[in-house]
């Protein structure tokens, strides 16, 4: 029974992997909306002392911020209250960004914070942003999509504005930081000598 247990749960992860990578909007939203729902995520909701938090006070100079795949609001809600004058958080599921809407309230936010539901894959901003942030959203983009989705949002940066990517595997992100290295100038990166949090800031310079 445990080898079939372990079959079974491998399937599964692997299916939910190709819905999120592939899976058309719907099919995605459902997928997200459910596992929120459950609880699955209740974990990251504090992030208080990432790294990622220096880098968006560094790069935002009181500006605007982008969150690209916000989930339930841990950027929007942690971030130093006088790091930013706007926040606009997207994510695909609606559960997530009722719980980042609830959260952003409850700190009295809800005058700078902006939820939006989209899948970030066709998002189109409506303005242009100091930061554009995808922080563990990347994984989510099917490999041969990312440059273009990072040039389409590269556009709507404001003069010496950046995108950030952050992932919280080195190995897994190796290839990410290639696909970026070749198409854009690297502004700052933080790649740790073991595993943990990386960063790369960058731009079309």
């Amino acid at each position: 029974m445990p080898v079939i247990s372990k079959i079974r749960t491998k399937a599964r992860n692997f299916i939910r992997g190709r819905v999120q990578k592939w899976g058309p909007a719907w099919l995605k939203q459902k997928q997200w909306d459910q596992e929120f729902a459950d609880g699955r995520w209740d974990f990251i909701e504090n992030t208080s002392g990432d790294l990622i938090y220096q880098y968006l006070e560094k790069y935002c100079q009181k500006g605007s911020l982008l969150d690209l795949g916000c989930g339930s609001g841990n950027t929007g809600c942690e971030l130093a209250a006088d790091a930013y004058e706007t926040y606009v958080g997207v994510d695909i599921s609606e559960v997530a960004l009722n719980k980042a809407r609830q959260r952003s309230g409850e700190l009295q936010r809800n005058g700078r914070n902006q939820y939006f539901r989209s899948d970030i894959a066709s998002y189109v901003p409506n303005q242009a942003y100091n930061v554009i942030l995808f922080r563990e959203s990347i994984y989510y983009i099917p490999e041969p999509k990312i440059t273009g989705l990072l040039e389409r949002y590269s556009r709507h940066l404001k003069p010496g504005g950046v995108l950030i990517v952050r992932w919280h595997e080195k190995k897994a992100g190796e290839k990410i930081i290639h696909l970026i290295e070749s198409a854009f100038k690297i502004v700052e990166k933080h790649i740790p000598a073991a595993d943990g949090p990386v960063f790369v800031v960058f731009n079309k310079g």
